[in-house]
């Protein structure tokens, strides 16, 4: 998992880090086959665009493991998810009850999305590209995480600010790689797809949903 410090200052941003980010560099913790080809060519990832009835997330931005933004250059915001409380739902806040479900029943992969920070001094909507994806936990039990890349370049920090999520699609399940640079390769690609996918509809009405804060 890796968490959304200020933003690498790659060429426009139009990439997510993939839940395979969270794992180690080289290999995502999923049960896809390796895609590699050599050094000839990079592997070829199959992407769809399955449209989805929006779901409607919210939760705070939490500190994760790092790796994407360190190893991959693409630092995404790893939305809070309380594992610890789901044995106890009577304890969780609506809000916090819907992204536990979600994590718990989603297929993992990548979804794209609106995203908003709702109390940042940048309170746009804009488009993201959302990975969700089996990482370790401190106790080294797996569990989904939740990392949304705004396609977008922030000027500052948004830890433990909350993120407001419509998600409008699912793309393509985890995948393994075997190669650094295929697995860069792919972000990179997952991202230029989701970011046209938000741009047709149903989707590209939904960054105006009313679940988004007035901007100011």
């Amino acid at each position: 998992s890796s968490n959304f410090a200020r933003p690498a200052r790659v060429s426009p941003p139009r990439s997510l880090s993939m839940a395979d980010a969270g794992g180690e560099a080289a290999a995502a913790a999923a049960n896809g086959d390796s895609h590699t080809n050599g050094d000839a060519a990079a592997p070829m990832v199959s992407r769809a665009r399955q449209v989805l009835e929006p779901i409607r997330l919210r939760a705070k931005v939490i500190h994760g493991f790092g790796r994407g933004s360190k190893v991959l250059g693409f630092p995404t915001a790893n939305m809070e998810v309380k594992w610890d409380l789901e044995s106890t739902p009577e304890a969780l806040q609506p809000h916090e009850s819907d992204i536990l479900k979600f994590a718990r029943d989603c297929q993992t992969g990548i979804y794209y999305a609106w995203a908003q920070v709702v109390d940042g001094k940048d309170r746009g909507v804009y488009k993201a590209a959302m990975s969700v994806g089996w990482n370790p936990t401190f106790t080294d039990v797996k569990a989904k995480t939740i990392e949304p890349w705004f396609l977008h370049d922030f000027a500052d920090d948004f830890y433990d600010c909350e993120v407001k999520l419509v998600i409008c699609g699912y793309v393509r399940p985890e995948l393994k790689f075997d190669k650094l640079d295929d697995l860069v390769e792919a972000i990179r690609q997952d991202g230029e797809f989701c970011a046209q996918a938000l741009d047709a509809e149903p989707a590209a009405a939904l960054a105006k949903d009313a679940f988004f804060a007035a901007e100011e």
